[in-house]
């Protein structure tokens, strides 16, 4: 299924909707670094981990 891309469109949103959906974003995006940062923890702990050079790690990003 191909995905369809409009461009020039614009929404109006009331402002307090905005303020709303704004911080929903900003909810969603912290709960999802928490979970992440959980999920590292868990692999510490279970010694699920991998070691790499400091070069191999800064070509890797």
């Amino acid at each position: 299924m191909g995905k369809t891309v409009i461009e020039g469109e614009t929404v109006t949103l009331p402002k307090e909707e905005y303020r709303i959906l704004k911080e929903l974003f900003r909810t969603v995006k912290r709960q999802n670094f928490l979970l992440r940062i959980d999920e590292a923890e868990k692999n510490l702990r279970a010694g699920r981990v991998k070691r790499v050079s400091v070069k191999e790690f800064i070509d890797g990003v």
